[in-house]
């Protein structure tokens, strides 16, 4: 007895559906991406319910002829590939011919399509993956393609289905990305009863940007733009200081196309260094162009999770053009700053990679700070002092005025004894104390390193540790960086590790927890991108946070500017080490709107 068979068609097209459409917003990714690779201009798309009633996606794209039509219901076929060599090179956004005969199988499906020379067009029913009728029709040149009752013959998939404001943000995501991707071919839609949402045609990626997030949005960014032989790498990034707690405003598309991918996403962080708090997330949206044969998007029928040929080159472009993107940026510091710890409640349509804990302040006592002022800027004068190869440099004189800078701020007070208040030509400045003194002994101290081998402290009793096989690999391959930044330790067996030395400016009670913390911390981070010089600046970053300048520490007038003119002499001026701000400011039209003088 025969015990192995074919399955039937509609059933093969159902078990196939639960690959590719997962919910409605499946369906409609599904349908634009149609639409876009047909050509169209203008995309209108009508929910019902959360889109478990209907999805309906109209364009004036090619359109289709009767045998096209037909065909297209049919699984693997498509007019995007000819053969496997094509797979090496996709330049479309659907190719794998699964989509449409997916969702007819799984819902009350119409198409309605035309040529634009033909005369009539063609409509085919189907229902539940059974075909109805088939018949002309006339409609004006493109496709119009309505999904109603969704699941209706699957009750567990329906039933799986979230709520009707869930399904619906998901939808609203999948257009976003799909305007995005495409600025310049207009989309209308139209859910339920709630008013028509409208993006014009013919825009670029800026205007678009403005019409979905508004120009408040754009003011918090700034340009980027790179290119390196075959790569190009556009789009907008958050100016230092303004992130999320989430990814949600975290977006990548390569060649027009959103994905997610961690090695543009980690090229990302890595590209904002110390301009981020851990646990936060840049605001971001990238566009990669490259040679499609260097990208391989045939990894999920999702088409959302891509694979790079070499993912270090990348990397290491995104990295650099970031940096260098953040290095420009020379302009007021960003009006707002997001530190919200409610939105990181907030679900977020694009899934949130797993992110380190914030690193805990230290709570030992520290001796009493003063500092002193004279021919030279800003420098420590700890009351105890630290020992040579710790003690942060002084700098050379400096002859131009205090109060000269880029931004012709000009302190005239301090709130607090921690915030200074500096007015500059667009308004008001807050500037953190602590936070300033730790970027500009940060920055000197790294400097200072850069220019001689690390100064190590030798244990008295070398400390041996046991880790698991995983996070043993991870620090073999480890080892030349944490030496390079000091720490004295070789392999001692299998799984075993000999530590004998720590930097100069580490005082840990407990070394085994400190290089645990660490390697926790280069796994999360991505490892390879933070090499010796990111392993170095964590260091110096909880060093410096104990040496700076404190709350409540009184600085005189002259020290204002001295901390001010350092401050803006450092790269990156706008951000602690750790990330959070050094500055804030309220524009004169905000003080102006305070007051009651602007309506």
């Amino acid at each position: 007895m025969n015990r192995i068979h074919l399955l039937p068609e509609h059933v093969a097209n159902q078990i196939a559906a639960g690959e590719v459409i997962e919910r409605p917003a499946s369906v409609l990714k599904e349908l634009l991406e149609n639409s876009l690779d047909a050509g169209a201009t203008q995309v209108d798309v009508q929910i019902g319910a959360g889109g478990r009633s209907l999805v309906a996606v109209t364009d004036n794209g090619c359109g289709m002829s009767r045998d096209d039509a037909l065909l297209c219901l049919e699984r693997h076929a498509t007019s995007k590939l000819r053969d496997s060599d094509d797979l090496d090179r996709i330049a479309s956004y659907g190719f794998r011919g699964e989509a449409i005969p997916s969702i007819a199988s799984v819902s009350r499906f119409r198409l309605r399509s035309r040529e634009h020379d033909a005369i009539a067009g063609t409509e085919i029913i189907i229902d539940g993956g059974k075909l109805r009728d088939v018949h002309e029709i006339g409609l004006a040149p493109g496709t119009q393609i309505e999904v109603r009752s969704l699941f209706f013959n699957l009750p567990a998939r329906r039933k799986f289905l979230r709520t009707e404001a869930t399904e619906s943000a998901h939808i609203r995501h999948t257009l976003l990305l799909a305007g995005l991707a495409r600025p310049d071919v207009g989309f209308t839609l139209a859910m339920d009863e709630q008013p028509a949402q409208r993006w014009m045609p013919g825009e670029d990626l800026r205007q678009r940007l403005v019409s979905i997030f508004g120009a408040e949005w754009i003011d918090l960014t700034v340009p980027i733009e790179a290119v390196s032989g075959a790569l190009r790498l556009r789009g907008f990034i958050g100016k230092p200081g303004v992130s999320r707690a989430a990814r949600t405003e975290e977006l990548f598309f390569i060649n027009q196309r959103p994905v997610e991918n961690r090695t543009l996403h980690f090229g990302l962080l890595e590209g904002y260094h110390n301009s981020l708090m851990k646990g936060r997330y840049p605001v971001a949206i990238l566009f990669l162009e490259m040679d499609p044969s260097g990208v391989d998007v045939n990894i999920h029928p999702a088409k959302r999770e891509v694979r790079f040929h070499d993912d270090f080159t990348i990397r290491q472009f995104v990295v650099q053009a970031v940096q260098e993107a953040l290095g420009k940026f020379s302009g007021a510091p960003a009006t707002k700053f997001t530190f919200d710890p409610a939105a990181s409640e907030v679900a977020a349509a694009v899934p949130a990679a797993s992110s380190p804990p914030p690193a805990a302040s230290s709570t030992d006592p520290q001796p009493p700070l003063h500092l002193e002022r004279d021919a030279e800027p800003l420098a420590l004068q700890p009351t105890l002092p630290l020992p040579e190869e710790t003690r942060p440099p002084r700098p050379t004189p400096r002859p131009e005025p205090l109060i000269t800078n880029r931004l012709g701020l000009h302190v005239i007070g301090c709130v607090a004894q921690l915030y200074l208040v500096a007015e500059s030509p667009e308004g008001l400045v807050l500037i953190d104390q602590h936070a300033a003194h730790e970027r500009v002994l940060f920055e000197q101290m790294l400097k200072r390193m850069a220019l001689q081998d690390p100064v190590s402290q030798q244990l008295l009793f070398p400390a041996t540790l046991e880790f698991l096989p995983r996070e043993a690999d991870f620090l073999v391959a480890q080892l030349e960086t944490l030496q390079r930044a000091g720490v004295g330790i070789t392999r001692f067996g299998p799984s075993t590790f000999l530590v004998d030395a720590l930097p100069a400016m580490v005082k840990a009670r407990d070394v085994g927890e400190f290089i645990r913390t660490v390697v926790t911390d280069l796994q999360q981070e991505g490892g390879e991108t933070r090499k010796g010089r990111r392993l170095s600046e964590e260091i110096v970053a909880k060093t410096v946070c104990r040496h700076a300048v404190k709350a409540n520490d009184a600085l005189k007038p002259a020290e204002w500017d001295m901390l001010l003119h350092d401050l803006l002499a450092c790269d990156l001026p706008y951000t602690c080490p750790h990330g959070r701000p050094t500055m804030i400011q309220l524009s004169l039209a905000e003080l102006e709107k305070k007051f009651g003088r602007v309506q």
